[in-house]
Parts: structure tokens; sequence; C-alpha cells
């Protein structure tokens, strides 16, 4: 049997990227079925941060690059895949970027598709982009779907918020909790910015710029903490929505936190464990998440973490965190303030953190995944 896995997808560092590197260095050690090969399509942009490829099952097709940009991947995916898939022989396509390639149902093709957000449905104003652009891709997914064999989820969150928004009580959907890069367990990975001062005393946040992130809240909080110290925020971003970016740089501004907070871009993946492992707090303060990558990747750097207590959150970090409501102000404050002032709450943070980090194995995630899809009648 020929499972394909199409991880055409844009260079744009997210939690889908993570999710599809992880991917594809964790398949080069698995044992699969004795019956099973698997093709993955895949842009060499994207194979250049893949390990060495060892599994003489696996076979990668590369596509050119200007398929990351989405109307090429979209045409691509819809009009030309299919049809390959179908000339190669292939039973069963995995589609972990949102979208299944439609017409491949049509052709008796299994399609398993992971969701990696609930976005468009929970929050769609803070989409970045137009509202056309945004609706039409909601509609997109929505059809992606319903066309699916088997829907797999991040969280059991994530499942029911889907269930509940679109009505799926008799879709196929499973759970697969997502595992962490092994790149933050080596201890010789301690890649370092230029020019960035490791030793200042600093707060840390990694994310998107988008509304959903809720970054201007966090920015308040730190304001009134920072009043009467010399603790810098240091902000690691993916712009994705340029007017909220402006709207945080206006913030930064007209609250005089210019000395006080930096903004960094293009980050490697191998600079960040320095940058978590340095910080004094990890802050995440999300409205929307189905998983949630980077306060597990502070966790592996003895950081110790405060985090929005909506949606996925909760369930994937449980006690190993300290929660705080992302509409309040003060709860941001006090959060971040038990952490930096008792020595005990760290250290009891650190080593909860540390117990649950064994949760989220790559490998193990990766095997329950292929596992699903090997299976799929």
């Amino acid at each position: 049997m020929t499972i394909a896995i199409d991880i055409i997808g844009t260079n744009l560092g997210s939690g889908t990227k993570t999710y599809n590197i992880n991917l594809c260095n964790e398949l080069n050690s698995l044992n699969l079925n004795s019956n099973s090969n698997i093709i993955i399509f895949i842009c060499r942009s994207y194979l250049r941060q893949i390990k060495k490829i060892k599994n003489k099952k696996i076979k990668y097709i590369i596509k050119p690059n200007y398929l990351s940009i989405s109307i090429f991947r979209l045409f691509w995916m819809q009009f030309i895949l299919p049809f390959e898939l179908k000339l190669l022989g292939v039973k069963k396509i995995y589609s972990p970027m949102n979208f299944v390639p439609i017409i491949s149902k049509l052709l008796n093709i299994k399609i398993i598709l992971c969701l990696h957000t609930n976005l468009p449905w929970i929050y769609f104003d803070f989409l970045p982009g137009s509202r056309i652009k945004n609706f039409i891709v909601k509609k997109f997914m929505e059809i992606s779907i319903y066309a699916c064999d088997l829907l797999i989820v991040n969280s059991n969150f994530a499942k029911k918020e889907i269930i509940k928004a679109l009505q799926l009580q008799k879709k196929n959907i499973k759970v697969v909790h997502l595992g962490i890069n092994k790149i933050f367990f080596l201890q010789k990975n301690n890649k370092k910015i230029k020019n960035f001062n490791y030793n200042q005393k600093y707060i840390l946040s990694v994310l998107s710029c988008v509304k959903y992130h809720n970054i201007i809240n966090v920015l308040k909080a730190f304001s009134l903490l920072s009043e009467n110290n010399n603790l810098k925020f240091v902000l690691v971003l993916q712009v994705l929505d340029k007017n909220y970016f402006f709207e945080i740089k206006r913030f930064i501004k007209n609250n005089y936190l210019e000395n006080k907070v930096d903004i960094l871009n293009d980050v490697s993946l191998y600079e960040l464990p320095e940058l978590y492992k340095k910080a004094k707090v990890y802050v995440f303060s999300s409205y929307c998440e189905v998983f949630g990558y980077t306060s597990l990747e502070a966790m592996t750097q003895q950081t110790p973490v405060a985090i929005s207590n909506r949606s996925a959150l909760p369930e994937i970090n449980k006690n190993a965190v300290k929660f705080f409501d992302p509409d309040d102000i003060q709860s941001i404050l006090n959060s971040i303030e038990s952490i930096l002032s008792s020595k005990n709450l760290r250290k009891r943070l650190i080593n909860k953190g540390n117990n649950l980090l064994k949760e989220y194995d790559s490998y193990k995630s990766v095997r329950n995944t292929i596992n699903l899809i090997e299976n799929l009648n």
C-alpha cells in the first residue's frame, strides 16, 4: 500500500511548519508495515531543514519553491496532485495542512486531514488579511473537513470545539497530541543571536503577530511591571497581520516602552533554545489554540511559563504553568510577578514541566498518526 503525504506549504514560521518538519524527521526512523510505502511531496526549501533520509521505504518528490505561494499551491493541490497520486498508485493521502485535494475522493483515494486550527469558526474577525479571502479559506477548509475519510486533531478540546462548530457528531475524528522537536533537547544546541544581550533580565514571548495572540494586553501588564525595575520584554514575532503590528508599535511608542521592548524577527529554530533558556519567564497570551508548541519549548530549557487559560492550553500544559485570564491585565501582571518573585514557585513549575514533557514525544506522535492512516479501511 502506498501512502502519500502532502507537505507543500508556506515558508513562514508557524506551528504547522514545525509539525511538518517534525513529521519528516521522525518518519525516517519509523518501522512501517511490511506492505506500506510513503511518498512525501515537499518543496526544496523544506527539504533543507530535514535530516538525511535513512528509511528506504520513504520517497521524496521535490517540487519547486513557488508552490509555497498560496494561489499556486491551491491550484496544484486541487487539479494536479490528485492525478499524480493516481498515476503513482497511491491509496491514501495524508494532508496535514488544513486542506485536502478534494478530487482525490472521486479517484477512490482515501483522504486523511490534520486540522491545526479552529480559528475561522471561533475568532473569524481576528484572522489577518481580507475578509473575502478569509471567508473563502474558511469555506474551503469546511469542504476539506466534510470530504476527508479521517480527521485528525491535536487535542480533545479541539475535537469538541470543531464538532460543535460544524455539527460533526458522526465524523471519524481522532486526537493525536503533537510532539516537541528534538532540537530543544540537544545539549550542544546553543546558537546565539548576534548583538542580543543574553545577560539582561527579560521575559519572553514567541508568537505570530495576530490579534488572537492578544499581545497588547501583555504589553499593558508589562508596562505596569517594568515601572520600578530594569526588566525587558522580548517579543519574537512572525508578522502575519501588518496592521496589528503597527498597532503594537504605536502602543510601545505612546507608552514610552521603546527602551523596554525588543522585537526580534527572523529568529531561526536553532536560535530559540538559548533565547528560552535565558528568559526569566515565558509568557503566552493566546485566545485560540488547538495545541500550542512554544510553552512546551520553553519548558525544555527550564523556563517557567505564564499562560492564557483559554482554548486547549489548560489541557496541554496541565499544572506545569501559571495560568492567567488574557482579558484581565491584573491577572496577567500577577502571574508574571509571582513567578519572578517566588523561587519556590519557579522551582515547582520547572519540575512539573520536566515531568509534563515526557507526554509529548514527537516519535510517539508520528507513530500514532501513521498507525491511524495505515489502519484506515
